[in-house]
């Protein structure tokens, strides 16, 4: 990924750090430096229970099974084989805390790493103010999750910071967690061991709102690196990375008003599982209630792809062809997008009717190059639909079939869709982009 990794502030992480040493060291001072507990786990230690904050023991369960709401687990070095359900209001620290999972962490020795039991999660919260802060977290196959977040009945949230999710089924898993959970400066790697239909996913959402997304680094997540499957809404997911991942993100029904933007991805598709979709950036259009809506998609970049990701954003039919599928509402604009086997972006086609509703929705300012059929593509058949879109000042260029293309009735400059000053020199039917300067 350093082609692709978000270069870091070097004085800004100086100062972090610094700052997260000063805070372990009053963690050190225990009650009296910060009105709580510290507890701490070794490898090296040879206690199976933690009778008082100054005896370290050997398993992160045995320290959380005494603390108290609102204490402080510390943990070291080491491989840690256990299951830890955490359901009291508590930080976990490990040997990384503070360090982004981006940069140089490529020693396991150095690393505090939870390895999930078979047939286990490796850490599930519950209804919990959380902070999980320097771990790796791995081995948890199938349908297990690296972390589970669910807080179902109450406004709890969890702050996942500095983690290395690898090596599970599903790295992160985002439950009805309605009041914005933080994730930042982890890497999601190779969670791919569910296998096809079963996992491949660097974060998988259900049912979350408000969640703050940032910072984030995927690689070889097989079906996508997020995928935002039930009503996900009002969150962000911004300066994130993907390489080799099968789609970037995937909204599949009833996502309103989330935030993609300022992402960089290159390479999707190759290996990839059989539910990544169509799209590095795939919207499915999906049916009565459940449509994804007031989406921005907005000044990402997404280079290269390879079946079955064979556009680059995708107003996609992959996940429901019922001829009442539809979104709207939707902001494409300021993406750069090269190199798909297929289309730049696209609005497909979903049983003879509407789709992409037009109401509120544009595609402006994107630059859309060297894919092999079209720059921008909406599809559509002798009926009217996919219909009041507005195309503003997109650049389309060397695409191989057309720059643009509407295939909608009534198709022009003014027709169905409001096309106008757009560069590109190929376009059916004629007029929708014309050769010109880059805006």
């Amino acid at each position: 990924m350093d082609g692709l990794r978000l270069t870091l502030n070097h004085r800004k992480r100086f100062v972090f750090s610094a700052a997260m040493a000063g805070l372990l060291v009053l963690l050190a001072g225990g009650a009296n430096a910060l009105a709580t507990t510290v507890w701490t786990v070794s490898k090296t230690s040879s206690n199976v229970v933690c009778s008082l904050p100054s005896a370290t023991c050997n398993t992160i369960g045995a320290a959380y099974s005494v603390a108290s709401a609102g204490d402080v687990i510390v943990v070291g070095p080491g491989t840690y084989n256990e299951y830890l359900k955490i359901t009291k209001s508590i930080t976990l620290l490990g040997a990384q805390a503070g360090n982004d999972a981006r940069g140089d962490r490529h020693d396991p020795s150095k690393e505090s790493i939870v390895s999930a039991l078979a047939q286990s999660d490796a850490i599930d919260v519950y209804n919990a103010y959380v902070v999980i802060d320097g771990f790796t977290l791995q081995g948890a196959a199938g349908y297990y999750y690296g972390i589970e977040v669910e807080e179902a009945s109450g406004n709890y949230t969890a702050r996942i910071l500095n983690n290395i999710f690898q090596n599970n089924g599903t790295g992160l898993y985002l439950a009805r967690s309605y009041n914005g959970n933080v994730l930042e400066h982890n890497l999601f790697r190779n969670n791919s061991a569910g296998g096809s239909g079963v996992g491949g996913y660097g974060i998988y959402i259900y049912d979350s709102g408000y969640d703050l997304i940032n910072e984030n680094e995927f690689t070889g997540n097989k079906t996508a690196a997020i995928y935002a499957d039930y009503y996900t809404y009002y969150g962000t997911i911004t300066n994130n990375t993907s390489e080799n991942d099968g789609a970037f993100v995937v909204f599949v029904y009833g996502n309103i008003g989330v935030k993609f933007c300022h992402n960089r991805g290159k390479n999707f598709g190759r290996g990839a599982f059989s539910g990544a979709g169509d799209a590095a950036v795939a919207i499915s259009l999906s049916s009565d209630s459940n449509n994804n809506s007031y989406l921005d998609i907005s000044d990402n970049d997404l280079e290269n792809g390879e079946g079955p990701i064979v556009n680059g954003i995708a107003f996609s039919t992959f996940f429901e062809t019922s001829a009442s599928s539809y979104a709207h509402y939707v902001n494409v604009t300021n993406n750069r997008i090269k190199g798909f086997p297929q289309n730049g972006i696209v609005v497909e086609q979903s049983g003879g009717t509407g789709t992409l509703q037009g109401a509120g929705s544009y595609i402006v300012g994107n630059e859309v190059s060297d894919n092999g059929n079209d720059g921008i593509l909406i599809e559509g058949p002798t009926t009217s639909y996919n219909s009041g879109i507005s195309f503003f000042q997109n650049e389309a260029k060397g695409n191989r079939v057309n720059d643009c293309e509407d295939d909608t009735t009534g198709a022009g400059p003014l027709g169905t869709n409001t096309w106008w000053n757009n560069i590109g020199n190929t376009s059916s039917p004629a007029g929708l982009c014309a050769p010109g300067r880059s805006h």
